[in-house]
């Protein structure tokens, strides 16, 4: 019997990509152990040529895989009969490869936002993680927030700025800003992830410069009243309306707030706690509210679910990733070790859940 073919689709031209190389070797490695799957990796630069890439897994993670011994130019075929992977071959000639499943390690613009995920439904290939709709609301840090407030889901108090308003006016932006807000203020591109472009402001002199560093990702910007208090993660892994939760992990930033470099700089000293050391209350609240956003977005395959707890026990949704960051020491993999799944049992599975959405939807 023919080994399914998953195509691990990483890079791209989000600030993310240099990431998306690092999970997708990972994932890759991952796959390659089970015995069901044939593993083809396709990378996508940061000007967004396309190229399947056979060489070893490390020289992904390593930043070194565009190289002409292991590439070739590719793109895809999205017929709905026969899904495939086309290879440019020399003298005009190519190889067309059956696609079964797509995983998507895309993180940020054009990978973890739907614009990807609806090219494929569109053809409905299989892929891992979250739909249109659901990738593109937890990506626009906005639009979730306006989604949890209808919804009922306690989140920190909040103000969006579009770009064209903010230059009318900074002044007048900066004065409602202070007056409705208190410090820390945080301040954030709509779209974005792993916290490239987010400030922590302390001060009025400081958050006119803090809103234009987050311009320059984007064309709307998220301001928000910081919490004093502890930073946690749930995983949820599953089905629409029914996700199995991870134990929570909780984040001790090595600096101000758990930044990109604070991430994934290899002398970072950020601790990573599985699992958090939280009152059985809380912990009773922080799955309630991940089961409702869970449902309030339709989140489907996988996602890491992020709280503050303040000083007072109050909990508190921050946002929603799906396409977390996917290497050994993150913490999505980590939570679900914790819950009993090693990294082959956790890719696997988010393979199955893949086909068994695209056999209900048939």
């Amino acid at each position: 019997m023919r080994k399914k073919s998953i195509l691990v689709i990483f890079g791209g031209m989000s600030g993310e990509h240099d990431i998306s190389l690092a999970s997708a070797s990972f994932i890759s490695n991952a796959l390659s152990h089970c015995r069901d799957y044939r593993t083809l990796t396709v990378g996508i630069t940061k000007e967004g040529d396309w190229y399947l890439y056979t060489g070893p897994y490390s020289r992904m993670r390593n930043r070194e895989w565009l190289d002409d011994a292991y590439t070739k130019r590719a793109t895809l075929s999205l017929d709905v009969k026969e899904p495939a992977l086309i290879v440019f071959q020399d003298e005009g000639r190519y190889e067309t490869i059956p696609i079964d499943c797509v995983f998507p390690v895309m993180h940020g613009r054009f990978g973890e936002d739907g614009t990807i995920q609806g090219l494929l439904e569109m053809a409905h290939v299989p892929f891992v993680g979250c739909g249109v709709a659901a990738s593109a609301l937890a990506m626009d840090k906005v639009l979730a927030c306006a989604l949890f407030e209808q919804q009922g889901i306690p989140h920190t108090p909040w103000h969006h700025i579009d770009e064209t308003s903010w230059h009318h006016d900074k002044a007048a932006y900066v004065d409602f800003l202070v007056q409705t807000l208190e410090y820390p203020i945080f301040v954030k591109p709509s779209r974005g992830g792993s916290s490239l472009g987010i400030t922590k402001v302390l001060s009025k002199e400081t958050l006119e410069a803090a809103v234009d560093e987050a311009f320059l990702f984007d064309r709307r910007v998220l301001v928000e009243q910081g919490v004093v208090g502890r930073e946690v993660e749930i995983g949820g892994l599953g089905g629409y309306n029914d996700p199995e939760l991870s134990p929570i992990g909780e984040i001790v930033p090595d600096r101000a707030f758990y930044d990109y470099n604070s991430k994934y700089e290899e002398d970072s000293s950020s601790e990573l706690i599985i699992p958090a050391d939280l009152d059985d209350s809380i912990v009773s609240e922080i799955q309630s509210i991940a089961r409702k956003a869970w449902c309030a977005l339709d989140l489907y395959g996988l996602a890491r679910i992020d709280f503050f707890v303040t000083n007072e026990g109050v909990v508190l949704l921050n946002e929603i990733n799906t396409m977390p960051g996917f290497v050994s020491i993150s913490m999505y993999p980590r939570m679900f070790r914790h819950a009993g799944y090693t990294d082959e049992d956790l890719v696997r599975r988010l393979v199955e859940l893949a086909f068994e959405r695209e056999d209900r939807s048939c």
